[in-house]
């Protein structure tokens, strides 16, 4: 063994002359545990929640997303045989969205209408979200709509009841006066089912067909977006760059994570917060290896003047006890990665801590290596600092004693 690594692992693990000074090691190496199995299981938790959110999100969410940089509505005509030409595109779905009152009897809320082909619920993946009837649109000629989880809530509604019809209600288009009864753009729907998702689109959309929409909203042969589906969803970036040259200026083309890159940035913005807090932690950990380590020069100063004696290089006797704080951080790190990960590995496949009311009955975590990589790189780069000073120190003493 090296003669600098195998000191530093006899100051390291030898009883001290001074008691106190074994009790703040054991400290510091039990901070350094905590903190990076903490750091595990709480990266590996807010993972799983992204997984399980943006899992919903991605099924509500289309792989391509196109609409207008200004304004509301265009004609999908215009750039239908642009997208059925293109191979990389397996399914294109015009989409129908707009603003609407929502009422059911003496129970009124505003909604966002949202017009789609009837058999969207099936190739997107969200029939099986439905909490409450059936994911149906459209039966023997016959509209339906399906109502996200909040929106029911909000106008208690009777689905599948004996008189479950609801109301959509929206301004007419044009120049109209709001005192007549004539302005008002009002249809009737029977709704076939709840569908429960996260709780913004759960408070906000409603499902209806397409034509149904268009028409409530006197707005026929207009689309506010297409949603395209993608033979292979890797090809995206490929796709959208074809799209934007093809389409023009005009046209706002987005993937999954543009469409939703306000959660994204919400997602990594607690991410960060989440780790630099427990580095804080660290850091106090750090500051007790710190006391530690210098104590432990002062305690070995006959030492010091002993191996100064011997012939021992100031760069030799400075690697001693740079690698002993080293050593504490590296213990630390990893009995912690072993906890956190044995924790993380236990609560995937079993469920430990559960979730009262939720969607998902226990706590999501996913563990990734570039998660365990920052967090050993983080406890490994304290080790690293918290050794120079005491390094510094027992080289002053060793030359004030050759001096």
């Amino acid at each position: 063994m090296n003669f600098p690594i195998f000191i530093a692992f006899r100051y390291l693990f030898a009883k001290k002359k001074q008691n106190a000074i074994n009790v703040i090691s054991s400290i510091a190496v039990l901070a350094f545990t905590v903190c990076t199995a903490a750091l595990i299981i709480i990266l590996s938790a807010m993972n799983g929640f992204e997984e399980i959110i943006f899992s919903m999100y991605n099924k509500f969410n289309p792989d391509i997303k196109i609409s207008l940089n200004e304004g509301k509505f265009f004609e999908y005509d215009k750039i239908k045989n642009t997208l059925e030409n293109n191979k990389d595109i397996q399914l294109i779905s015009p989409v129908f969205e707009d603003n609407a009152a929502i009422r059911n009897y003496d129970y009124q809320t505003v909604c966002v209408v949202k017009g789609v082909d009837s058999n969207y619920f099936e190739i997107n993946g969200l029939k099986g979200q439905i909490t409450q009837g059936e994911a149906l649109l459209k039966e023997n000629g016959v509209d339906y709509m399906v109502l996200g989880a909040g929106i029911d809530l909000k106008i208690n509604a009777n689905v599948g009841g004996p008189f479950s019809k609801v109301s959509l209600i929206t301004p007419r288009r044009g120049d109209v006066s709001l005192t007549d009864a004539s302005s008002i753009s009002q249809m009737n729907i029977e709704p076939s089912g709840v569908i429960a998702l996260d709780e913004s689109i759960n408070n906000k959309y409603v499902f209806v067909p397409i034509k149904f929409a268009q028409e409530l909203f006197e707005s026929e042969n207009l689309v506010s977006s297409i949603e395209v589906k993608l033979k292979n969803n890797k090809q995206s970036n490929k796709v959208i760059e074809t799209l934007k040259s093809q389409l023009g200026d005009g046209f706002k083309i987005q993937n999954r994570m543009e469409q939703q890159a306000t959660l994204y940035k919400m997602f990594k913005s607690e991410k960060w917060a989440s780790y630099a807090i427990l580095t804080f932690i660290l850091l106090i950990a750090a500051f007790n290896a710190l006391g530690s380590l210098t104590m432990l020069v002062i305690e070995k100063k006959q030492d010091i003047k002993t191996l100064a004696g011997l012939g021992l290089r100031p760069s030799r006797l400075k690697s001693i006890f740079f690698m002993n704080g080293f050593l504490i951080s590296g213990f630390g790190a990893l009995i912690g990665l072993f906890i956190g990960i044995v924790l993380v590995i236990l609560q995937k496949e079993f469920g430990l801590i559960k979730m009262q009311g939720a969607i998902i009955d226990s706590y999501p975590v996913k563990l990734k290596i570039e998660d365990i990589i920052l967090v050993l790189s983080t406890v490994l780069i304290l080790g690293v600092l918290i050794g120079i000073y005491p390094a510094s120190k027992s080289v002053k003493y060793m030359q004030s004693n050759v001096n």
